[in-house]
């Protein structure tokens, strides 16, 4: 396995910096967003990206994938075929592209709509050897659970499309993570680190993301998933809830790495 931590909330942070984040925490490398105002985004990612993935590599490190613009849905249009060959020439073997959302029935028309885009997907990642990530998004979202997220991946090649399991929207939207895993087993290929915590706010029940440990997450049953499946992959802690400053992100991000190494029997 390998742990990475997902930079959108680490902005301020230029390339060298994330280098010491991940060296000073002890993790193996980020999960890098590509997106407008980051150090790497779609203006410069030509460029940027394999600047940035020496960095990472002369320290030891690695950029286990990058994480589009949450609207990068559509193979064709800009920047998915210039963000798959940037990755592809760098040598960054996944991207999670953006989401499926739904918006009105009939729903089989925005499920072939989207496994239309997908199978362009697949045929980017074949001709950059780099995987597209799908990941499972509570909400109003095509793919927000396992079962729904296999029926847009039934038939496509895990070696091109794959699964992006996030244990904490999974716990909102989906069923017992060992059968979220089973689900999606022949697809998974990356974890997203969530714990989220219910709260009512004006009446209406909300969730937000919190520090591993301190939510709804079954972490046993997480970790029971996990050996089971026999899982390998990329494990990228997301970190989407606030901290004080950097110095407290820093030490939760410590934190939550040593919670996820000693359930996982790493």
């Amino acid at each position: 396995m390998r742990f990475v931590y997902f930079t959108k909330m680490l902005k301020e942070l230029d390339v060298r910096g994330l280098v010491g984040f991940c060296k000073e925490v002890g993790l193996d490398g980020v999960d890098m967003a590509v997106r407008p105002g980051y150090p790497v985004n779609p203006d410069n990612v030509a460029t940027a990206l394999p600047d940035a993935l020496k960095a990472f590599t002369d320290a030891g490190l690695t950029i286990g994938l990058v994480t589009a613009d949450t609207n990068m849905s559509d193979p064709d249009t800009k920047p998915a075929p210039a963000l798959f060959e940037a990755c592809g020439k760098a040598g960054v073997p996944a991207i999670k592209i953006g989401y499926f959302p739904y918006k009105s029935p009939p729903v089989d028309d925005a499920i072939k709509t989207a496994r239309a885009r997908l199978a362009g997907f697949a045929k980017l990642a074949a001709a950059t050897k780099v995987r597209a990530c799908c990941h499972t998004h509570s909400g109003n979202y095509l793919g927000n659970n396992a079962a729904s997220l296999r029926m847009l991946l039934q038939d496509l090649d895990p070696h091109h499309v794959v699964a992006f399991l996030d244990t904490g929207h999974t716990a909102v939207n989906g069923g017992p993570f060992r059968l979220e895993m089973d689900l999606l087993r022949p697809w998974v290929s990356l974890l997203a680190i969530k714990d989220m915590l219910w709260e009512k706010d004006k009446g209406a029940w909300r969730y937000r993301v919190v520090p591993v440990g301190d939510g709804i997450v079954h972490w046993n049953e997480v970790a029971a998933a996990v050996k089971e499946a026999k899982f390998n992959g990329t494990i990228s802690l997301h970190g989407e809830y606030e901290a004080k400053d950097p110095a407290q992100r820093k030490e939760l991000a410590k934190t939550e790495l040593a919670f996820l190494k000693k359930h996982f029997g790493t």
